[in-house]
């Protein structure tokens, strides 16, 4: 058996449980799973345009750097939303100013 086999054998085991629903002793537990998915997008959407802003300025772009800077700023700060609202209920009293 191939270990391409193995593993379509592993995955149809898988599979039923796969299909199990799971029970939500927490209301909360379905937002939280929607706020992590929104991290990860909003993190991912962050190291592009990071990656975007480095391009701009190895190639001596300035304008485009600094749409990139700006746009950048503004995932970040939408990430660390998603952050606050997953650590600390969304309470805005244990940030330091």
């Amino acid at each position: 058996m191939s270990s391409r086999d193995e593993r379509s054998g592993q995955l149809e085991s898988e599979a039923p449980e796969a299909t199990e629903v799971p029970e939500w002793n927490n209301p909360r537990d379905y937002p939280q799973a929607e706020l992590m998915r929104g991290l990860q997008l909003a993190s991912d959407t962050v190291l592009r345009l990071a990656t975007q802003t480095h391009a701009a300025v190895t190639r001596g772009d300035a304008p485009g750097a600094e749409l990139a800077r700006m746009s950048l700023e503004k995932q970040l700060a939408l990430t660390t939303r998603l952050i606050d609202e997953l650590l600390f209920d969304g309470d805005d009293s244990h940030i330091m100013h």
